[in-house]
């Protein structure tokens, strides 16, 4: 009788187990054991290149430290246009929908205004 239920308990743990991970994947948690594992980086990007980065530097000396980034979105705040320049993006997982590493540089008028290194969950 106990091996029975050894063999019906087991595999169902497991299933059960296997679930909970797969919900866990899809929930835009953050990877504890992997915390880049849902982030695309640009070419050439690292974090310790990245590090140097500092306010006030302009678009060209930024380009020069990193590379051209991802993705550059304009934007207009209080009637100043400014860009924000996507060094990593979501979206390096394909069986999962992970939280990322998030790293972007704003800019105004082409310098830049701040260095924003985050998690993103979207």
């Amino acid at each position: 009788m106990k091996r029975t239920a050894m063999l019906i308990l087991i595999p169902l743990g497991l299933i059960g187990v296997g679930y909970c991970f797969w919900c866990y994947a899809h929930t835009e948690a953050y990877c504890f054991f992997c915390p880049s594992i849902d982030t695309r980086y640009a070419p050439g990007f690292s974090e310790e290149r990245f590090s140097q980065i500092r306010s006030g530097m302009t678009a060209q000396a930024v380009q020069e430290v990193l590379g051209g980034p991802l993705y550059v979105q304009p934007y207009v705040e209080d009637r100043k246009e400014g860009e924000l320049w996507f060094y990593t993006l979501d979206g390096k997982c394909k069986w999962g929908d992970w939280a990322w590493l998030c790293r972007q540089v704003d800019f105004r008028e082409g310098r830049a205004v701040a260095v924003i290194r985050r998690v993103g969950y979207d």
